[in-house]
């Protein structure tokens, strides 16, 4: 059977097999569709809409459309079981994320490593050396090594060289070194140092080009996670690579990387033989997936890691691909569930480096927390779950054009008003807008402090706004729930770790709120439903994208090496999981 799709520009023909669901064929053939729940029929994002054909409605589909949504075609594609031809659109695509890649810029002197050197071999007694290497080393101090790279450029280099007759106008050529390697060899041309932080996310992926020399930002990059196509969060991705997709999210995860640094260079005319340096962190499962690791331990106690180190790679085992020419660092972690991510966000920020307690919290999927100074560091993740980043909510979706990310509820015209990124038309509620709409709630009481919405609203659901179709972006009493649970992970977990280090929150200096849920949210209204604790609100400095800031500052300065060594050092990573406190403080702060 033929299953035509028509989301322009990307008109596609596939052949879908009997028993095959919609869901299924656009996994196999890596076309992007929004499923959260990995295929199971409990999230209601994979929507599809039927332009010509039949399909049967299920009782999923019933579940997440109205009858008028069904009468227009919209269906799940997770439970859609095509029995003829069909042509359809996909209604979930979830593009032009408002992807957070900035962070507070520090001053630092920049100390990448790299240094240049002159090598004038015009004088070598050729007779006795035979090769254009030995002459090299024979005018350095020490032994190095040639790069592959270096060894092929001197290859054809030489022939130049020689090929200059006159020995007084042979110049001298130009090494490029790190550490004990000759990394390349240059001869009458000019060159540039340049290096790719990225920041793997879950949700979104971040990158920044970066000039090493100057220590400035040539381009910046974002994009979507394209694993979100077999999951959205940790435990979803964990067990989908254990049930089979574990090469095709690894596979997923190098084309988008490989795709941004192509994007990046072609955009600004940059070679890519100039890149020399690719620094990378995400959490534990992410960077286990890019390297094609197993990741089922990761999914079962106790929790244990096939590595937490940093690592460093020639570009080529990393991406499997020979289009770059360097190494590849990936950040050290702390354990299964706080990675790499919230290391580098200890990096930028130098919590290790303080007399003060500051606190680091990421509000993502994992929602984890840091706290201390350069004595000591504890670190937990709370499990928060997708809901504040759109997952498992109704009309929930990412930071993508069309969101609505602030609402507020205007009394005296008895409406909602509200904004939505990039001044679209809205199709469902973000993570902030998800916030605002429950503080709103709150504060006109109709949702009770126990999370209960008034009765006095239809179908138990609040209308933020609704199409001329009829067609209403929502929110329910499930997904006040779904809030319920996040908000108290996190904030019990802040409570947790606040009261293991011994200190009051009038003790803490900063909170460093990072992430791209984190830089939209509003604080009185995060306040009010109870996310963070109030005593704190004061204390919050909006950082950012602390992961990408501290991925680049790697880059940009070598003593971050022996940096890290001391954050892994002095940093105890705390299991909640076993806390009586935190269960007590959980079902404590369930409360709005």
């Amino acid at each position: 059977m033929k299953l035509s799709i028509k989301n322009q520009p990307n008109n596609q023909e596939l052949i879908i097999m009997p028993d095959q669901s919609i869901l299924n064929l656009l996994q196999e053939k890596n076309i992007y569709i929004s499923a959260l729940c990995g295929g199971r029929g409990t999230c209601g994002k994979c929507k599809i809409k039927i332009l010509k054909g039949e399909l049967p409605v299920t009782s999923r589909d019933e579940e997440y459309f109205s009858k008028k949504e069904l009468e227009q075609g919209y269906r799940l594609a997770c439970s859609a079981f095509p029995e003829n031809d069909l042509e359809i659109i996909i209604d979930a695509l979830e593009e032009d994320f408002a992807i957070i890649t900035g962070f507070q810029v520090e001053d630092r002197t920049i100390d990448n490593g790299f240094e240049t050197r002159s090598i004038d071999i015009k004088d070598v007694d050729w007779q006795n050396i035979k090769s254009i290497d030995l002459a090299i080393q024979s005018k350095l101090d020490k032994p190095y090594q040639f790069s592959y790279k270096a060894l092929k450029q001197l290859s054809f280099l030489q022939n130049t060289y020689i090929e200059t007759t006159n020995e007084d106008d042979r110049q001298p050529l130009h090494l490029l070194i790190r550490d004990t390697m000759i990394l390349d060899v240059f001869y009458k041309e000019s060159f540039k140092i340049y290096g790719v932080a990225i920041d793997i996310g879950t949700t979104t992926l971040g990158f920044h080009l970066i000039d090493l020399e100057n220590g400035q930002v040539i381009k910046t990059y974002a994009s979507t996670n394209s694993q979100r196509i077999y999951s959205a969060d940790v435990i979803s991705r964990i067990q989908s690579a254990a049930s089979g997709n574990l090469e095709a999210l690894s596979s997923s995860i190098k084309k988008d990387i490989l795709k941004a640094i192509e994007a990046l260079l072609v955009t600004t005319g940059i070679d890519k033989r100039f890149v020399y340096s690719i620094a990378i962190a995400g959490n534990t499962t992410m960077l286990h997936l890019l390297l094609g690791l197993s990741t089922e331990a990761l999914g079962q106690f106790p929790f244990t890691t096939t590595t937490l180190s940093l690592t460093e790679y020639p570009s080529y085992y990393v991406f499997e691909n020979t289009y770059l020419d360097c190494n590849v660092t990936l950040l050290p972690g702390i354990d299964a569930y706080v990675g790499a991510d919230i290391v580098a966000g200890i990096l930028h920020h130098e919590m290790f480096n303080t007399d003060k307690v500051n606190m680091l919290i990421d509000l993502g999927t994992n929602g984890e927390i840091v706290i201390g100074n350069k004595d000591q560091l504890i670190t937990t993740a709370t499990a928060a779950g997708p809901a504040l980043e759109g997952g498992n909510i109704s009309c929930g979706t990412g930071s993508v054009a069309g969101a609505i990310a602030s609402v507020k509820f205007n009394k005296v015209e008895g409406r909602f008003e509200y904004k939505v990124i990039g001044e679209q038309k809205p199709i469902g509620l973000c993570g902030s807008g998800i916030i605002d709409a429950i503080a709103e709630g709150l504060k006109h009481e109709w949702i009770d402090a126990t999370g209960r919405l008034s009765e006095s609203f239809t179908n138990g659901e609040i209308a933020i706004c609704t199409d001329k179709n009829g067609i209403s972006i929502k929110l329910t009493q499930k997904d006040i729930r779904e809030i319920q649970l996040a908000k108290s992970a996190l904030k019990s977990g802040i409570e947790c770790l606040a009261k293991q280090y011994g200190v009051s929150y009038e003790s803490i200096n900063n909170v460093y709120l990072a992430g791209g849920f984190g830089s939209n949210i509003d604080l009185e209204n995060a306040v009010r439903i109870g996310l963070i604790p109030k005593e704190l609100m004061n204390k919050v400095i909006i950082s950012g994208n602390t992961c990408l800031g501290g991925v680049t500052k790697y880059l940009l300065h070598k003593s971050c090496k022996n940096e890290l060594e001391r954050v892994l050092k002095i940093t105890e990573a705390i299991n909640l999981s076993n806390s009586q406190d935190f269960n007590d403080l959980f079902i404590k702060n369930m409360f709005y």
